[in-house]
């Protein structure tokens, strides 16, 4: 009886291997078929090579395009770059013997080509007067106030705050 038990047995196991590789086959039989679709007389190798070659164009024209226009973008942005307004100088006065606390002030802000503006005010008892004065390539075509002068020397040479007594710039 154990005979044929062992029989019985190992004809179940060969009959669920059986079933398993068909399973399996079934399965890879699918995955070839897809395969199958996109090639042309059956040709897995060749749709595979060609599937290969339109994943390396694309891959060269996105990189392609994006180095254009990553260049464009930064040439635009060097373009606002020099055209805005980035150096400043900025000087606190008193504008009147009987006013102290330094509430008067001249703030120059220049571009790259020392073109910009000096915002004036002073500040009095009475009244508060605030002038804009127009500068280009680092001059103004009026006389300026000593203070205005020393802003705008400031913002041209780049002056940062705490480095007027002659320490280096960071």
């Amino acid at each position: 009886m154990t005979g044929q038990t062992l029989l019985i047995a190992a004809f179940g196991i060969i009959i669920v291997l059986v079933l398993i590789c068909f399973i399996l086959t079934m399965i890879n039989s699918s995955k070839v078929n897809t395969l199958l679709d996109y090639s042309e007389d059956g040709d897995i190798i060749g749709a595979l090579k060609e599937y290969y070659k339109k994943v390396d164009d694309l891959a060269k024209t996105v990189n392609e395009n994006s180095d254009a226009v990553t260049q464009s973008r930064l040439a635009g942005c060097e373009s606002l770059a020099s055209s805005s307004l980035k150096k400043t100088g900025i000087v606190h006065f008193d504008a009147f013997d009987d006013v102290t606390g330094k509430l008067s002030f001249a703030a120059a802000v220049l571009n790259s080509s020392n073109d910009g503006f000096i915002l004036t005010s002073l500040y009095g008892h009475n009244s508060c007067n605030t002038y804009v004065r127009e500068i280009e390539n680092g001059r103004a075509s009026v006389k300026l106030l000593n203070e205005e002068t020393q802003a705008l020397k400031k913002a041209v040479s780049g002056i940062k705050k705490g480095q007027e007594d002659g320490s280096e710039q960071e």
